[in-house]
C-alpha cells in the first residue's frame, strides 16, 4: 500500500517507492522500471527533443497534490469509492480527496484497473517513506551573499564560462535587483549570486563560411548559479544559470541542464 495525504492505493510489492521529484521530465513521468512515486515534482521543465515529448507506455503510479479539472467524469470503483477520472493514451488520471493519482498503462490494462479499484482514503494516514530523499531548503527565496568570482568556472560542458571580473569592474545593476528578477526558486536547489565576466557558446550568429560568433562574450554580469541541494542523488534539482548584464540590467539568458556542473 502506497499512501499520500491520506489517499492510498495498492501496487505490486516489487515496485520501489520514490520521491515525486524524481519523475522524468522528458519521456516521463515513469521510468522503465515500474515505480510508485509520492509527492510533487517542483523542478522546472527542461527542453526536450521532439522524440522525447511522447511518453512511452509504462507501468507506474504517481500520487501528488491536485484538483480535478471540469471535464472529468464521476466514477464509482469496485470498492464503492467515488472519484473523478480522466483517461488518456497510456494513462489514467484519478482525483480523490485533493490528490491526483496518475496511473501508467503498459501491456496489461488490468493492472491499472486493479490500482484504481484499490483506491481509498484514511484520515491522518502518514505518507509512505521514499528512497533517497532529496534535501529541501527551508527558505529557497532567501538571497545568498553576493560574491565576486575569484576563479574561473566552466559550466554545462563548456557552453558557459565565468571569469573573474577585473578589479575595476563595478556593477550598476544591484545584486538585490538581479536576485528579485531571477524568477521563482526551487527548494531542491541551492543558489550563488556571482558578479563575473560571462561568456557562452550559444546563442551565436553564423557567418557564410559556417563559423559561429557568440552573442555574449566577456560581459560583466550578475549570474544566479543554481545546483542541486543533493548532487549525489539523481533527480534532486538541476544545474542552471540566470544572467543579467550588470551594466544595463537587461536579462541575457536563463537556462538549465542536468548531469552538471
Amino acid at each position: 500500500m502506497v499512501s499520500y495525504h491520506g489517499v492510498h492505493v495498492k501496487v505490486p510489492v516489487r515496485w520501489p517507492v520514490v520521491d515525486g521529484v524524481k519523475t522524468l521530465l522528458c519521456r516521463g513521468p515513469f521510468p522503465a522500471i515500474p515505480t510508485a512515486f509520492v509527492g510533487p515534482q517542483p523542478n522546472a521543465a527542461i527542453s526536450c527533443g521532439a522524440t522525447q515529448l511522447v511518453s512511452p507506455a509504462r507501468d507506474g503510479v504517481w500520487l501528488q497534490p491536485g484538483s480535478p479539472p471540469p471535464d472529468t467524469q464521476r466514477v464509482t470503483t469496485s470498492m464503492n469509492q467515488i472519484v473523478r477520472e480522466q483517461n488518456a493514451p497510456r494513462f489514467k488520471y484519478v482525483w480523490y480527496h485533493d490528490v491526483l493519482v496518475q496511473i501508467g498503462i503498459d501491456r496489461d490494462p488490468k493492472l491499472a484497473s486493479a490500482i484504481l479499484d484499490s483506491i481509498g482514503f484514511t484520515l491522518g494516514m502518514p505518507d509512505t517513506p521514499t528512497l533517497d530523499v532529496c534535501a529541501l531548503s527551508q527558505d529557497p527565496n532567501a538571497m545568498p551573499t553576493p560574491e565576486r568570482l575569484i576563479e574561473p568556472l566552466v559550466l554545462n560542458s563548456g557552453n558557459v564560462i565565468l571569469d573573474p571580473p577585473a578589479p575595476s569592474d563595478q556593477a550598476i545593476m544591484t545584486a538585490t535587483k538581479a536576485w528579485n528578477e531571477s524568477g521563482p526558486k526551487n527548494p531542491y536547489e541551492q543558489y550563488r549570486l556571482i558578479l563575473a565576466r560571462y561568456s557562452a557558446r550559444l546563442p551565436a550568429s553564423q557567418s557564410p563560411n559556417g563559423s559561429l560568433t557568440p552573442f555574449s562574450q566577456n560581459v560583466l554580469s550578475w549570474v544566479i548559479y543554481l545546483s542541486p541541494s543533493s548532487p549525489t542523488i539523481a533527480g534532486c534539482g538541476g544545474w542552471g544559470v540566470t544572467v543579467f548584464n550588470a551594466h544595463t540590467g537587461q536579462a541575457i539568458t536563463s537556462s538549465g541542464w542536468y548531469r552538471g556542473p
